[in-house]
């Protein structure tokens, strides 16, 4: 059925809702791809070229699961442009990823989907606020709106106050020699110690750029000359990479390993690595995959947040708690300041995010206080995320796809 078919880990619900929804269509005059893995498939030749050829038959539908790089964006519009008879429905993860006339863009957000029903075990999530740190900040992996994000908060000292997560080296030892090569080929594992004794990320430290400036404004590819740089974050950074660190808590390789050799498994995650660091936390501030000048891209990061019960700062693309918002999420903008939301700017996006709700961060008992006065709308919205998002999400995608296929 699919020209292009990559899976991913526990997608069969997904995958056989795809299948049904081909299916359903009357005409068969069509090509459709399954890319799991949008960043990584569609930079392959050969499955870009599945797609390429596809476009030559008129009609392309295609499942993407993941964000995909701007230069494969590009070649697919020029691919369009080359075939004046073409049409491409596309079904991603990317709120509105193309621009063009006959793409028709459809919003299927697949981290937040993808494993539902075991993300609906999780209901009661036990809540034990902390008065000394009551906040956390996830995600490990090295990305520029991460690295601010830490840096802002270590600058402001805000992190007396909570708990922060973040992997600070860019290049670590090779991998273990019990892991499979074809394992290593595909998935970048961060540190790799056999003995299980060094904390994930620790070893090597070889971060290039010893001023915030030069680091953002490489990694964020930006242009222009950077003026918005606040002291603190500067700050914040000096400290930082003198750290050959994953946090405040020891991460190890052991423990990384225990979800699995395809660590894709999110829910497992969650169960085993960030249910015990939600207890004490009210407050979190979701580092998501993209940010910059980049689409929407929402992932499970989020999901776990809601799960977890917590008052959430999305740090993400300009438009994403909007666009939760429209998806049913109660944001709670009465306690939470979400103004940041609409900054393009990435930096005064990230600046903003955390200054806009300063004593939330600051002030333990006033955020607790808050979080529990609230604690019905999280509760409504961690019931929202386990028994409606799917189905809504995939209800919709269903009425767009029929008014276009």
């Amino acid at each position: 059925m699919f020209l292009t078919e990559v899976r991913r880990y526990n997608d069969d619900d997904l995958f056989n809702w795809a299948v049904s929804l081909l299916a359903s269509l009357k005409d068969k005059d069509f090509i459709a791809h399954y890319i799991g893995y949008g960043q990584f498939t569609l930079a392959v030749d050969e499955h870009f070229n599945d797609l390429k050829y596809s476009l030559t038959k008129n009609k392309t539908i295609v499942f993407c699961y993941d964000y995909i790089l701007d230069d494969v964006r590009k070649r697919i519009v020029d691919e369009m442009e080359k075939n004046k008879d073409a049409t491409l429905i596309w079904i991603g993860a990317e709120k509105d990823p193309f621009d063009h006339p006959r793409i028709k863009n459809i919003f299927w957000p697949g981290d937040m989907l993808l494993q539902n029903k075991e993300y609906q075990k999780f209901d009661n999530v036990e809540k034990d606020p902390s008065n000394e740190k009551h906040w956390i900040s996830t995600s490990l992996g090295s990305r520029p709106h991460r690295i601010y994000m830490a840096s802002l908060l270590k600058g402001m000292k805000l992190d007396k106050h909570g708990e922060l997560r973040i992997k600070m080296a860019d290049n670590v030892r090779p991998p273990p020699v019990d892991a499979s090569q074809s394992f290593c080929k595909q998935k970048l594992l961060n540190v790799r110690d056999p003995a299980n004794q060094v904390p994930l990320g620790l070893p090597t430290f070889n971060f290039n750029k010893s001023v915030l400036s030069s680091y953002v404004k490489d990694k964020w590819k930006l242009s222009k000359e950077i003026e918005n740089i606040s002291e603190e974050s500067s700050q914040g950074y000096q400290e930082l990479i003198k750290r050959k660190w994953w946090g405040s808590s020891i991460f190890l390789y052991k423990h990384y390993m225990a979800l699995g050799q395809d660590q894709h498994n999110n829910a497992l995650n969650f169960d085993r690595h960030l249910r015990h660091l939600y207890k004490d936390k009210t407050l979190e501030v979701v580092n998501e995959t993209m940010h910059g000048y980049n689409p929407i891209f929402v992932t499970e990061k989020f999901i776990n947040a809601v799960i977890g019960l917590n008052l959430v700062i999305m740090n993400g693309p300009t438009g994403t708690v909007r666009l939760l918002e429209e998806l049913g999420w109660n944001s709670c903008r009465h306690v939470v300041n979400h103004d940041y939301d609409d900054i393009t700017d990435p930096i005064m996006r990230c600046e903003q995010a955390i200054r806009l709700n300063a004593r939330l961060f600051s002030d333990p008992a006033y955020c607790n206080k808050l979080w529990q006065d609230n604690l019905n709308i999280l509760h409504d919205n961690s019931k929202w995320a386990r028994d409606h998002l799917y189905n809504q999400i995939l209800k919709n995608c269903e009425q767009q796809f029929k008014e276009v296929a």
